[in-house]
């Protein structure tokens, strides 16, 4: 499983392939694990291995976090970061998270409206299992990857 997420990841990433001239900015990753409910003991270890082949490879910068207060649009606190900060989120989540409304809001205009990416990791299907619209952005992209 996770070496399917990093191939995802990866070529994500990577862009087009073939000889680029000028190097490419790298992206930036937002990797959440957070767990409401069941305790995977795997999150910690998969979130570490993300930043390092993230930083390894020279492709994307990754941001851990185990709240989920960053998934907002509006200016936060201190200068906190913001979904406006990145290109992808990867959830290795489980539960009901703690989100409000105007955060599962943003959270699906990131994907949907900004042409981010999102990137649900093995337990990440069991999350916000009673959201409708988190279930359908997770199947309506596993099926659009499915047809690439």
């Amino acid at each position: 499983m996770l070496r399917m997420v990093l191939l995802i990841l990866f070529v994500a990433f990577s862009g087009r392939c073939g000889a680029q001239t000028t190097a490419q900015p790298k992206k930036h990753l937002l990797v959440l694990g957070e767990e409401k409910g069941y305790r995977h003991d795997a999150v910690s270890h998969a979130m570490a291995t993300i930043e390092r082949l993230g930083r390894e490879t020279g492709l994307w910068i990754t941001a851990i976090r185990t709240d989920t207060e960053v998934l907002a649009k509006q200016k936060l606190e201190y200068n906190a970061k913001n979904l406006n900060d990145f290109d992808a989120v990867l959830f290795y989540t489980g539960g009901d998270l703690g989100m409000n409304t105007e955060q599962k809001a943003a959270h699906l205009s990131f994907v949907h409206d900004d042409g981010k990416g999102f990137v649900g990791v093995h337990s990440a299907t069991i999350t916000f299992t009673s959201w409708p619209g988190y279930g359908e952005m997770l199947f309506e992209d596993r099926a659009r990857a499915l047809r690439t």
